[in-house]
C-alpha cells in the first residue's frame, strides 16, 4: 500500500467516524487532521494552536521495562497537556 492511499483510507475512516459521532450528538463537532512529524510534538503543536477541548488517542498499552525505557506518544502528550487536580 502507498502511503498515499492509507491517507486516503484514513481519511474516509476519518469522515465515517465524524459522522456517526456528530449524527448521535447534534452538538458535537469533530475535527480531524493528518499530518507528519514526530507524533507527540505534532499532537501537542495541535493542541496549542487550535481552539481544542478533548483529545481521544489510543496507546498500545506498553509495560513493564520497555516503557520506562522507550516511552509513548499518549504518555508525552498527557504529561504535556494536561493539568491534573486533586
Amino acid at each position: 500500500m502507498s502511503p498515499r492511499s492509507g491517507t486516503r483510507e484514513t481519511e474516509e475512516l476519518f469522515e465515517r467516524l465524524s459522522a456517526r459521532i456528530e449524527q448521535r450528538d447534534n452538538d458535537a463537532t469533530v475535527e480531524h487532521s493528518i499530518e507528519v512529524g514526530q507524533p507527540a510534538q505534532t499532537v501537542l503543536g495541535r493542541i496549542e494552536q487550535g481552539d481544542i477541548d478533548h483529545v481521544v488517542m489510543g496507546s498500545h498499552g506498553r509495560e513493564g521495562i520497555s516503557r520506562l525505557l522507550l516511552g509513548t506518544v499518549a504518555e508525552t502528550v498527557v504529561r504535556n497537556s494536561v493539568t491534573v487536580v486533586r
